[in-house]
């Protein structure tokens, strides 16, 4: 293990290099505000953004700091996808209800590209295109029925590579082909966090970290929250922590579930063998029910790989490593001597029925559940829910929806995880060897 790490490891994001979160935020907390955000990430950030622009008086709490969480620790991928699939949609929306959720996300990140640019956040933000690769040949069966529906019903570019044109695509023989989106992209998540929470304070809203939320009651006219800093009044509370959804907040805990994903970074890598690897810089996914992620890291003097490299959430990073470099030297065994920089691990939040939700419960307006597509949805959903907050037309979306499932046995804690993870990874190795 420690032959695998350089000399300079860090067990923290290579994200943070340029963009470290800041360590606390510190400030006097207000006696009352119109609104109290709940969760410094991107969701809440984009939802105090829209509340605060609107002239409403906005706090921000965060048990930690803004952004330590996920917004600042993703593989930094977006695209225009669902991780719900067609066929389970329709099976509880029916054709046009799937249809219409699935447009809305497409369009989400054409709002998400635009917010971007309009807001001047400089995040490295670059449409590469993405791969996902058949890990086996009846998953590019299937690829290829995904290709041709998201083209002609959903409206999202997509083309099949087979194994000889995935060669020229990606320095590795390991899959059987490949569906290829060309207008999905990657940017560095941390600097998109920086410049959410830059437009935030030039809008005027109050930010406190660490600010952890104790208890929530109800007073006259709205809400009243102990934190650890102190006790202010709200009108109104936005709930916007996703896998970091406490105790104080039972009903919500019940309804998402925390998922440990992990990445590493290579150390710094010849040019001219990432050109070789991955040469037109194009996002890497497979269909493994444990898929993985690889991507050169937008400096493009590294590579960065991740994915689900333990069965136990929040592992120390170091214990993952050996995981996740082993997964990259299958795709790429001239890789088998390189050393990595740093490893890290983060919770994204997912929902019983994979779908991101935004709503009210009890009076509490709330974002979660990104199911690994954050970067996007949350900021486009922040967006949204902030909007419906102060009431204007612009909330409306086909994502604030009356249910929100939980199961009996689910009290918050995941306790399920990590023999699902040995069962999914049991899975995706007999599905190959069955290939053969």
């Amino acid at each position: 293990m420690t032959g695998l790490l350089a000399p300079d490891f860090a067990a923290t994001p290579y994200w943070w290099r340029a963009a470290p979160p800041p360590e606390a935020m510190p400030g006097t907390l207000p006696k009352a505000s119109d609104v109290v955000v709940v969760g410094g990430g991107y969701a809440g950030l984009s939802a105090t953004l829209t509340i605060a622009r609107a002239g409403r008086s906005v706090c921000v709490l965060d048990a930690n700091s803004p952004g330590w969480g996920a917004s600042t620790r993703s593989v930094g991928m977006i695209g225009g996808r669902l991780r719900q699939g067609y066929a389970a949609l329709a099976a509880t929306l029916g054709d046009a209800g799937a249809i219409d959720l699935m447009c809305e996300a497409r369009d989400a990140y054409a709002w998400f590209r635009g917010f971007v640019d309009a807001e001047g956040i400089d995040c490295a933000m670059r449409i590469t295109g993405r791969l996902l690769c058949a890990w086996t040949p009846a998953d590019l069966r299937r690829l290829g029925g995904l290709a041709r529906f998201l083209s002609a019903r959903i409206g999202i570019p997509a083309e099949m590579l087979d194994r000889a044109a995935l060669r020229k695509e990606l320095g590795s023989d390991l899959h059987h082909g490949a569906m290829l989106l060309p207008e999905d992209g990657g940017l560095h998540p941390a600097q998109l966090h920086r410049g959410l929470l830059d437009a935030v304070q030039r809008a005027g809203a109050t930010v406190l970290a660490p600010a952890a939320v104790r208890r929530i009651g109800r007073d006259p006219d709205g809400f009243r929250l102990s934190t650890s800093i102190g006790e202010i009044a709200a009108r109104d509370v936005l709930l916007a922590t996703n896998a970091h959804t406490g105790t104080e907040f039972p009903w919500f805990r019940k309804r998402v579930i925390p998922v440990g994903s992990y990445m590493i970074a290579t150390e710094s890598l010849p040019r001219k063998l990432l050109d070789e690897l991955i040469p037109k810089h194009r996002l890497v996914n497979d269909t493994r029910q444990l898929a993985y992620a690889f991507r050169r890291a937008p400096d493009q003097d590294r590579l960065l790989v991740g994915g689900r490299a333990s069965a136990l959430d929040h592992a120390d990073p170091k214990r993952v490593v050996s995981g996740l470099h082993r997964i990259m030297r299958r795709l790429f065994p001239e890789l088998a001597d390189v050393r990595i920089s740093h490893a890290w691990g983060g919770m994204v939040a997912f929902t019983f029925d994979r779908l991101p939700r935004i709503g009210t419960h009890d009076g509490i307006h709330y974002v979660l559940g990104c199911n690994g597509s954050g970067v996007v949805m949350n900021t486009y959903l922040g967006s949204k829910a902030g909007a419906r907050l102060i009431g204007t037309p612009d909330g409306a979306t086909r994502f604030a929806r009356d249910d929100f499932p939980t199961h009996p046995l689910y009290t918050g804690s995941p306790w399920f995880m990590a023999p699902l993870t040995a069962w999914y990874d049991l899975r995706d190795r007999a599905a190959r060897l069955a290939a053969r």
